[in-house]
């Protein structure tokens, strides 16, 4: 597989930033719970997690609200890849976040280095509503943390690319990328 850096896109939460070890920090810090990030097998993880789900609640919307204010950090290897990548094209990030701005001033400052104009982000609110602005820009491979998206891409002419996760561990058909080192494998830099 080898992908032109025009026909990739990227979720947000859990394949650039690295959002779930600071819910399990925060969990910790501000509730006391002791569960890890390896606890947490189903992308929807008050399945498996025992915590009060009002807990829950006012860490995710801190999370979504205020995201580069909680010290929300890039998953290792994403700054260098992305900033490499926006020499040869455009930046495309499609998130089932609900607000666009606090999520796009993350971006842009966890890349200080890639010009503004380069970096698209889009918010659906949903994940299944991530299929229609991948296939209206295009895109033919999309790099995703959450398995149950990933039929639906395939469904819709878009190879997923499984970004690993302990929730996404299930058996699936789908290609595995295990950190940024193997996504920049997986470009074309010519």
């Amino acid at each position: 597989m080898r992908i032109a850096p025009n026909e990739i896109a990227f979720d947000v939460d859990g394949v650039v930033a690295d959002t779930f070890h600071l819910f399990v920090a925060r969990a910790h810090r501000d509730y006391g719970y002791r569960f890890e990030y390896e606890d947490i097998t189903e992308y929807d993880f008050m399945k498996v997690l025992d915590m009060d789900p009002q807990a829950s609640d006012a860490i995710i919307q801190t999370l979504l609200d205020h995201p580069l204010e909680s010290g929300l950090l890039p998953i290792s290897g994403a700054v260098e890849v992305l900033t490499r990548l926006s020499l040869l094209a455009p930046l495309h990030f499609v998130t089932a976040r609900p607000q666009k701005e606090p999520i796009l001033d993350w971006v842009e400052h966890q890349l200080p280095e890639v010009d503004r104009n380069l970096i698209r982000l889009d918010v659906t609110g949903v994940h299944t509503e991530k299929i229609p602005v991948l296939i209206e820009k295009g895109f033919k491979y999309f790099v995703e943390d959450r398995l149950e998206t990933c039929p639906l891409l395939e469904r819709n002419g878009i190879t997923p690319i499984v970004f690993e996760q302990p929730w996404n561990k299930k058996p699936h058909p789908y290609h595995v990328v295990g950190d940024w080192e193997d996504i920049s494998m997986l470009i074309d830099w010519s």
